[in-house]
């Protein structure tokens, strides 16, 4: 049998990797809604990807139609003490935030 040289191998992984989708990749489904605060414009994010940072400059009314839980951070990298959490269908007016992470509701405990 003949050896498959290393590079080969390196990239034979390395496309693998691209191609193949991480596996438990979830999103939610629905759109959360928040206000520009520089250009007071509305942003719509349509099924963010759970647990990923989503860097924003919000300012007025939110809106998480989603169904996942919203967590508002008042940093860009989603870092420090949350402000808060938005519910799946929640609504709130006058935030300031810097991100927002999308997670899982928390179903009863079992």
């Amino acid at each position: 049998m003949k050896p498959v040289p290393i590079a080969l191998t390196t990239f034979g992984s390395a496309l693998l990797l691209a191609v193949v989708p991480a596996a438990g990749a979830q999103a939610a489904t629905g759109t959360f809604r928040y206000v520009n605060a520089y250009s007071k414009l509305p942003v719509t994010v349509t099924n963010p990807a759970d647990a990923t940072c989503i860097a924003t400059t919000a300012f007025g009314a939110v809106t998480n139609s989603t169904n996942r839980d919203a967590t508002l951070y008042p940093s860009p990298a989603c870092q420090g003490e949350p402000l808060g959490t938005l519910a799946p269908n929640g609504t709130a007016n006058n935030l300031s935030f810097a991100s927002i992470m999308l997670t899982p509701t928390p179903g009863p405990p079992s």
